[in-house]
């Protein structure tokens, strides 16, 4: 049967994957949502930006906000896909789906949470030619109130993988939980998926097979076994604005979970993710952690990797209206910068593959993204001076040439922040309580 529906493979902008054809596991949510029509008779092909014309939707899914350029990058200067002359509809929701404003001419539809139980209604509306409304649904151009939709229930089924891509390491997933139990004020994840499933996790640690285990950093004293290697987070320089952002992780609870660490023989390795450029944060918060990390004194041997990532004021969460920072810049830290502290049963350093300042510009235009956007957008995706250069040269360039104040400020007035359009499972007056709380500890 001739399939009049196919999912859009591009390549996408960072290497953290060898491709984007969904033969692998890369994108779990695109084979949920093939799975869901063909169930319903809606056959689903692959295709390139090229060969859209051969069918009447085609569906984009972004798994990030970088996404999004990528996907402009290989569209946007394609008269096929060019507003009022292209001939079929594109279809566009996944993660990274926050924002339309940026990809707007190129895109009918955006789709804000999930979406396997209202594929096929949605799409064979499309395709017969159908009005279809929904609250999680946009129809471009305009722009309109949309909530992010929930999933009532886990997916009854195990979605099968194509194994083709040797790296990963299991054929097929159950899904056993959705969303984060934590609430951490500055998490997306958290308040565009509500938590259902009986696990207190949130990584889908099933799609690696069993890798790196990432463990919360409260569980750490509950590990038996040496564990080796473990991912885990504190998201915070200090104990204030750990808890004051909804990271309740104390200053002894780091040093007793390093210890615990060093309680195994030989050595463990801990990759320790922290948001970094916090609102309110100072060169005080900083080294109050790396003073509690000097206090741990562990009896064998722990490698502490600190990653720390730029905050976002992403949409929907109670920071989304707060100013971000682009610097200081954490992946200049090199050498002998790097390390924290370095004696024989602890090594402290900064992680090598921190973001830079202009990666963190990058998404805050997307996220952020209003009708003004469209020229630092499309300069940022072909313009040949940002193509090249360290990250330092491209903030200049960008600031020489383009406003990014409406990227980086404080929203005083919460209805102004520019995806206020976008609401969580969570009411907005409940969420603009706690962005008074998140303002006194940001003061």
């Amino acid at each position: 049967m001739k399939a009049d529906v196919a999912i859009l493979v591009f390549a996408p902008l960072k290497a953290r994957r060898k491709n984007n054809s969904f033969d692998g596991n890369d994108n779990v949510g695109v084979l949920v949502v093939k799975q869901a029509l063909e169930d319903e008779g809606i056959t689903v092909d692959y295709c390139a930006p090229e060969t859209a014309y051969k069918y009447k939707v085609i569906l984009v899914s972004l798994t990030s906000t970088y996404d999004v350029f990528a996907f402009y990058q290989v569209v946007a200067l394609r008269p096929s896909w060019a507003e009022g002359k292209r001939e079929f509809k594109v279809f566009v929701g996944g993660f990274g789906m926050q924002n339309p404003m940026t990809i707007r001419k190129y895109i009918d539809y955006a789709w804000f949470g999930r979406f396997e139980n209202e594929a096929a209604k949605i799409i064979g509306g499309i395709l017969g030619g159908a009005v279809v409304s929904h609250k999680s649904l946009m129809v471009l151009p305009d722009i309109c109130d949309v909530v992010i939709n929930q999933a009532n229930t886990l997916l009854p089924f195990p979605i099968k993988l194509n194994k083709k891509n040797k790296s990963h390491q299991c054929n097929e997933w159950t899904e056993d939980f959705i969303g984060c139990p934590n609430k951490c004020m500055f998490c997306h994840y958290t308040w565009a998926r509500k938590h259902i499933g009986v696990v207190d996790e949130y990584v889908q640690s099933t799609l690696t097979g069993g890798g790196t285990p990432e463990i919360l950093w409260r569980d750490i004293p509950s590990i038996k076994e040496k564990p080796g290697r473990i991912r885990t987070a504190i998201d915070g320089f200090s104990e204030r604005l750990r808890t004051g952002y909804g990271k309740r992780i104390t200053d002894q609870d780091i040093i007793d979970g390093i210890e615990h660490l060093g309680s195994f023989s030989g050595n463990v390795v801990a990759t320790v993710y922290n948001i970094c450029n916090m609102p309110g944060e100072t060169e005080d918060d900083r080294q109050q952690l790396y003073s509690i990390i000097r206090k741990a004194k562990p009896k064998n041997r722990v490698v502490f990797v600190l990653h720390s990532t730029p905050f976002r004021p992403s949409p929907v969460t109670p920071m989304s209206h707060c100013a971000a920072s682009l610097f200081p810049a954490w992946q200049s830290k090199r050498g002998g910068s790097a390390r924290i502290i370095e004696s024989d049963k602890l090594l402290a350093l900064h992680s090598r593959s921190m973001e830079s300042p202009y990666s963190h510009l990058m998404s805050l235009v997307v996220e952020r993204a209003t009708i003004g956007s469209d020229g630092l957008f499309h300069a940022i995706c072909f313009a040949s001076k940002l193509q090249t250069g360290t990250s330092a040269q491209k903030i200049k360039r960008v600031m020489a040439n383009f406003d990014t104040g409406q990227y980086l400020k404080e929203y005083v007035d919460y209805k102004a922040i520019p995806t206020a359009f976008l609401k969580s499972y969570i009411d907005d007056s409940k969420i603009n309580i706690m962005r008074d709380k998140v303002n006194k500890v940001a003061a």
